[in-house]
């Protein structure tokens, strides 16, 4: 996947630099043509382009256009033939054998034939861009073209250090300005060729590495120049002499390059506190989706037991009412009863599994408009009665005198209450006492659903709530229900504006659920 930088420079900069570079290379052709001196030369009395160099500028140029747009895998003339003429010029040098197209010992000739520094930057561009039309030889192509730019950048920087070695070496050998301009030009080119590739991959890529190596390079590219560039100017004016000079080039260079690595090291724990942090969020969430994993196979398990209880009544019924003729009405209506009652208790779980796929979806709306709440818990208690009665409890309902005005729905409240009141008809043994109360606040009134039962552990108080929670920790039991009763509850609270609470002593020692919603404002 291409980032911003690598399809900025895989687009633009190739193009701009080659078109630039061309540019260079006809004003100067053109200079040389009509005599005008500032075109072959920024300054008067420094090297000039000759045409030879202007030449190869161009072979480069289109060498380099040809890679952009075919993206190598084909023959390359232009680079071939760049490299080509490098060679026979650096040969020509060395020999002292003249070319046949320059006359030796002429003016003219000496005027055309480029620097031996000049071919050879220019053979290794061309031995790059060669290189580069090539996807197996990508980094060696990459690696001359570097190669090209820091002798290019050097060349420029003996240009600051006039009256020097550095000077004598490099431009003295009639490396101009304008060919040192558009050899880096076309080196940083060929680099921007292949970004996602290569050594590239290290400076242009999308990860923290190559973030922290281009925000390094620059540095390294900057300051050292800047540095060199005030040293010169202060030996230039004669503010310091040499052996200070050097001093203050090595102390500043050591300051630089500690500064830099300082950066890089708080860079790269910045990088790993965030990689660890990731880790940790990366292993809770694959421990959620494990245990969620587990969930899922305890509810469906705990499903097929849940539908299979009320299945084998019905289908006993069923074979009851097949094999009985002439049955006696009361028996007739003890089995209708009992698949009635089995049936209600099918549609209770498919009930419960719609709802819970609702919260899920956040397709649970309400209906909201004023509800009296005494009524709505009065109704619940009317729902759970029967399934109080069957396991003999002793229900206390203290609901005081009071109708407070809450705005919601009434059915749902209704739902939400009932639901609290048969899970701890379900969580208490037989027998056992449930207490229903209803308390005033000043802006907010609160029903609490109270038992004597089985409790709950510290460990699972928290994430009572979560659904299947209950189905897990209570799968043996016979009651039925799929542990979704009080995830709905929460989510039911919560569409209302208030909340919903669980407290237990722990094992054994019975629970308390506290619902607290606000009050209808007259």
């Amino acid at each position: 996947m291409a980032t911003p930088l690598i399809t900025m420079l895989k687009a633009g900069l190739p193009a701009v630099a080659g078109l630039v570079s061309a540019l260079i290379a006809i004003c100067a052709l053109a200079g040389w043509a009509l005599g005008i001196g500032y075109l072959t030369s920024v300054v008067p009395g420094l090297p000039t382009m000759v045409p030879m160099t202007a030449l190869l500028t161009l072979l480069a140029c289109a060498s380099l256009w040809r890679l952009r747009e075919t993206g190598g895998g084909r023959a390359n003339v232009a680079a071939a033939l760049l490299t080509a003429a490098s060679l026979v010029i650096l040969l020509a040098h060395a020999t002292g054998i003249p070319l046949p197209f320059v006359v030796r010992g002429s003016a003219a000739g000496a005027r055309s034939l480029a620097s031996p520094v000049t071919a050879l930057m220019f053979g290794a561009l061309g031995a790059g861009l060669l290189a580069m039309g090539r996807p197996r030889h990508v980094r060696h192509g990459q690696v001359l073209a570097l190669g090209v730019l820091l002798l290019a950048l050097l060349t420029l920087a003996g240009y600051v250090f006039r009256d020097t070695f550095l000077y004598q070496l490099l431009p003295g050998k009639g490396t101009s300005i304008l060919t040192t301009t558009t050899l880096i030009l076309l080196s940083t080119a060929v680099l921007a060729l292949r970004p996602n590739e290569g050594i590239m991959v290290a400076l242009a890529g999308p990860d923290p590495g190559a973030w922290i190596a281009r925000r390094l390079l620059l540095s390294a590219l900057t300051m050292p120049v800047l540095l060199g560039m005030a040293v010169a100017v202060m030996l230039r004016v004669k503010a310091i002499d040499v052996p200070t000079a050097i001093a203050f080039l090595v102390w500043g260079m050591v300051v630089l390059f500690t500064v830099a690595v300082w950066r890089f090291a708080l860079m790269l724990y910045r990088i790993e506190v965030a990689r660890r942090l990731a880790e940790l969020e990366r292993q809770a969430a694959l421990e959620s989706l494990r245990e969620a994993d587990a969930n899922k196979d305890d509810f469906v398990a705990l499903l097929a037991h849940e539908l299979r209880n009320p299945l084998a009544p019905i289908r006993a019924a069923a074979e009851l009412l097949r094999i009985q003729n002439g049955a006696d009405p009361a028996q007739l209506r003890r089995t209708a009863d009992i698949i009635a009652r089995q049936t209600d208790h099918i549609a209770h779980l498919v009930d419960d599994l719609l709802d819970a796929s609702r919260v899920r979806r956040g397709l649970i709306t309400l209906t909201r408009v004023p509800v009296d709440l005494h009524r709505a818990v009065c109704d619940a208690v009317e729902q759970v009665k029967p399934l109080v009665a069957q396991r003999r409890h002793a229900l206390q309902v203290e609901l005081g005198k009071v109708h407070p005005s809450v705005l919601g729905d009434h059915k749902r409240l209704v739902q939400v209450v009932a639901n609290l009141i048969g899970n701890a008809a379900k969580y208490t043994p037989e027998g056992g006492a449930i207490r229903v109360e209803m308390r005033m606040a000043p802006d907010s009134v609160e029903v609490s659903v109270a038992d004597n039962g089985i409790g709950i552990d510290a460990a699972l108080l928290p994430r009572v709530f979560d659904s299947f929670m209950q189905a897990t920790r209570t799968a043996g039991r016979a009651d039925g229900g799929l542990g979704l009763g009080l995830a709905l509850v929460r989510h039911l609270v919560e569409l209302h504006e208030g909340r919903v609470e669980a407290h237990s002593a722990g094992a054994g020692q019975g629970s308390t659920f506290i619902v607290t919603l606000p009050l209808l404002q007259n």
